[in-house]
């Protein structure tokens, strides 16, 4: 027997391995081997094809795998054409794809080390070298520094730039030592457990005879015997020693008198084990509720994949619709994944869950530790649980018998993965899921994306309609504030409008909570020389440096670079430094000066980096510790607390001012969303929108929540510049540290496009090369083109075959070339 392998390398082909006989009843397809690759590495891969026949040239040598690591397939028939589907569309190998479906901790990691094997003439080695071969010497140096470290710990330190090729010369001339060693994954979490090794009675019986010395013992039978942790349930030694105030040496003395056993039992490690939901109850649908659901359900019964659009204004009980759904889903022995755009977003949504379904839920998300993400990953295959919650990545959850698949709030760009590849859109992923599983998908917004709104609109998607808010609950009124107008006619020079200002001293007056937001984190967006004018940048990135109050740093927030402040200009040694521009820490700090008796909280990628953060921060804020939030968009959706009576947007423009198609809709749904947090309750509430572009139509449509006119404004102008819905994109990223090479392979990768596309793709519009707008991150400098046509195939067919006879530069990895389909940022 053969077996094709496909490995999590940028190589779009699969490799021929002979499977050796003890491995003919495991080998399956889905299931994942390690495989010996090159001359000195071994690779997880999966089995993709299973062949009697080699199906490779007579003369080349075929290897046997080392070892399968599964007993059943790890990835089941429907999930290996879903990630063959996605190495199609999205231009990545099958590998990569697979690998995004595999959780963090489960994989055998190859990790290849270098050493230097020169002990005596160092010195010499590296004079004689340094004229001839620098990069050599500079990869010598390193080692001497660092001693034996990883590949990629070489490549970090030393730079990208033409560092295989000194690499495998180095160790040609025997001068350094690569090797691989291997590490196996996460395993189960056994701990030690204790059971009643007699009837409740003889132990009883054995309690009078126990010396009244040895009172721990006894009160370790009382609790075994309470806890009536007799057969098969043991208890673990842990919690019983705890509770009995001793150790493991009171459970042996136990044991030597025959009165208890020992044994190693497996714990899965459960995110959601220690917590406590209520009990809730179905409510009683409103009229729009009650149609939609009839809608769902009927699509449901009919057992073929189809796609709603569940377009409902903030508030109007789109969660209440999915779970009445899940409910006919669950009675019909199906299952549901549910997906929301941000991690902060999934404590809530597991809470509204679980109250309604209980244990029957779980969660998968990168903020859990790797051994929580591998027991709940084999919980969800083997059936266990019922609804898998999580963001993007929960799309590839091992769910059988798939029934419904949510996307809430999907227009979020969050849904769009970017790094590493496979740069997927978990949206039409999950279309796709749908399609080769049966179910329904369920794609609900109150600002939906263009694209999705425009299928809707052309009978590609069923839309259904919730326009009111339960409870007829009105829209809370959004009030425009000139920021001009503060400044010329009133002088008001603060970040707050005096509308606004006024405003949440009422709200803190009336016990009310506010959340204001910004979707700029950090203290100061530039520092800058009031003489000469020169601003401070990055190093690395040329982007100039957020300022952070609380560590007195200056950072990059594109390679979190970290810089002292400077006490004088470095062009003009002037001493008149000025810290500029607005984040949410200086919000923060505003609101402390302006409202001292006011609690304050913030929520943005600074304060939320410790694992259960988004939580703590939020139900802090819902249990009234807090009177405001402060935040970024993670705080702009999704989220549901009766008490906000006020929402305040700082600047409406940071949106609009990004160099991009999607910048009027960026704007849109951020002020509409989180304009939605406000006045959820009978207590009703208000907007505050501060901005220096009132009469754009994105915050006139926002200001009247009429996501129709937002709609019909910019699909009207996306169809005359021929941007999506109307065409696919594709970005092409190039990005090296020799700017002068990156400008020359942009220069032959755009003649090589530019050919293709007059004898073969003659539709496809070409723009660029030119410099990206981050024209220059992590010491790497960066140009792109955007390619625009109807069909996207043309444009995967032209990337693929331009990609075919890249560059020299590029094959010998100095220059990376990043392809995009479907892009949500030009950036």
């Amino acid at each position: 027997m053969y077996a094709h392998i496909a490995f999590p390398l940028p190589i779009n082909q699969t490799f021929t391995y002979s499977l050796p006989e003890e491995f003919h009843s495991k080998a399956r397809l889905g299931v994942r081997v390690l495989a010996p690759f090159g001359e000195k590495r071994e690779l997880e891969g999966v089995i993709v094809k299973l062949t009697d026949t080699p199906e490779t040239p007579a003369h080349v040598e075929i290897k046997p795998i080392l070892d399968c690591l599964d007993d059943e397939p790890f990835f089941s028939s429907e999930l290996l054409q879903l990630t063959k589907w996605i190495s199609g569309y999205y231009l990545s190998s099958h590998g990569e794809a697979l690998k995004c479906a595999i959780p963090a901790g489960v994989n055998v990691i190859s990790r290849r080390k270098v050493e230097l094997l020169i002990s005596e003439g160092q010195n010499e080695i590296l004079t004689a070298l340094q004229k001839k071969a620098p990069r050599q010497t500079q990869i010598l140096k390193a080692l001497q520094k660092y001693g034996a470290i990883s590949v990629a710990q070489l490549k970090k330190r030393v730079g990208e730039r033409s560092f295989y090729t000194a690499l495998a010369q180095l160790e040609s001339k025997g001068l350094i030592r690569i090797s691989s060693e291997l590490k196996k994954g996460i395993k189960p979490k056994t701990a030690l457990a204790v059971r009643l090794a007699k009837s409740v009675a003889e132990i009883q019986e054995a309690l009078e005879s126990i010396s009244p010395r040895a009172t721990k013992q006894s009160q370790i039978l009382k609790i075994l015997i309470s806890e009536y942790r007799v057969g098969n349930s043991p208890m673990i030694a842990s919690e019983l020693t705890k509770r009995a105030g001793t150790n493991l040496n009171t459970i042996r003395a136990l044991g030597k008198k025959g009165l208890v056993t020992c044994e190693s039992i497996e714990v899965i490690r459960d995110p959601l084990g220690s917590e406590k939901f209520d009990s809730s109850r179905p409510l009683t649908p409103t009229p729009e509720q009650a149609y939609a659901l009839k809608e769902l359900i009927t699509a449901i019964e009919q057992n073929s994949p189809q796609v709603f659009l569940l377009h409902g204004v903030t508030g109007s009980g789109k969660t209440e619709v999915y779970m009445q759904v899940m409910v006919e889903v669950l009675k019909r022995g199906k299952r549901a994944i549910v997906l929301v755009p941000e991690i902060a977003l999934t404590p809530q949504t597991v809470a509204r869950f679980a109250s309604r379904f209980l244990s029957r839920i779980t969660v998968l998300h990168s903020q859990l530790s790797p051994g929580e993400r591998y027991d709940q990953w084999r919980r969800v295959k083997s059936g266990e649980v019922d609804i898998v919650v999580g963001p993007r990545s929960a799309i590839f959850a091992p769910v059988e018998n798939l029934g419904l698949i949510v996307i809430d709030e999907e227009h979020e760009t969050t849904y769009k993965q970017d790094e590493p590849p496979p740069r997927y859109h978990a949206r039409e992923v999950a279309i796709k899921r749908a399609e080769l599983a049966n179910c329904v998908v369920i794609l609900g917004s109150a600002t939906p994306s263009l694209e999705s709104y425009y299928k809707a609109t052309r009978g590609e998607y069923r839309l259904l309609n919730l326009k009111t808010r339960v409870d007829d609950i009105a829209m809370p009124p959004v009030e425009v504030i000139d920021m001009r107008v503060e400044l010329k006619q009133k002088n008001n020079r603060s970040i707050f409008s005096e509308r606004l200002r006024d405003a949440v001293e009422e709200r803190l007056r009336l016990g009310q909570q506010v959340i204001l937001f910004l979707n700029r984190r950090g203290f100061s967006t530039y520092v800058f020389c009031r003489e000469c004018g020169h601003v401070e940048r990055c190093e690395q990135c040329a982007i100039s440096l957020t300022y952070h109050f609380d560590t007195k740093l200056m950072v990059c927030h594109h390679c979190n670079r970290k810089y002292p402040p400077p006490k004088e200009c470095p062009d003009c040694f002037s001493p008149y430094i000025r810290y500029l521009g607005l984040g949410t820490q200086k919000v923060e700090m505003e609101i402390q000066k302006a409202f001292p008796a006011a609690k304050v909280a913030r929520m943005d990628t600074d304060t939320t980096t410790r694992k259960g953060a988004h939580k703590s921060i939020l139900e802090a804020f819902k249990d009234g510790e807090f009177d405001i939030l402060v935040g970024t968009q993670m705080i702009a959706k999704g989220l549901d607390f009766p008490n906000v009576t006020l929402v305040g947007v700082i600047n409406a423009d940071i949106a609009l001012n990004l160099p991009d198609f999607r910048s009027g809709e960026r704007a849109f749904n951020l002020i509409t969303q989180v304009a939605g947090r406000s006045g959820r309750s009978i207590l009703g509430g208000d907007v505050i929108v501060q901005t220096y572009n009132p009469d754009h139509y994105s915050i006139q449509a926002a200001q009247e929540h009429d996501y129709r006119r937002f709609y019909q404004e910019e699909v009207a102008l996306r169809k005359a510049l021929l941007y999506p819905p109307f065409s696919h994109a594709a970005s092409i990223l190039l990005r090296g540290e020799d700017e002068s090479l990156v400008i020359q392979t942009a220069n032959l990768l755009n003649e090589q496009m530019e050919t293709l596309k007059e004898s073969n793709f003659p539709e496809i519009q070409i723009r660029g090369p030119a410099p990206a707008p981050l024209a220059k991150v992590r010491n790497r400098y960066r140009w792109h083109f955007l390619l625009r046509c109807a069909d996207v195939k043309q444009l995967q067919e032209l990337i693929k075959q331009s990609l075919k006879t890249a560059p020299p530069s590029v094959n010998r990895g100095n220059v990376d070339v990043l392809a995009n389909i479907d892009p949500m940022s030009v950036l």
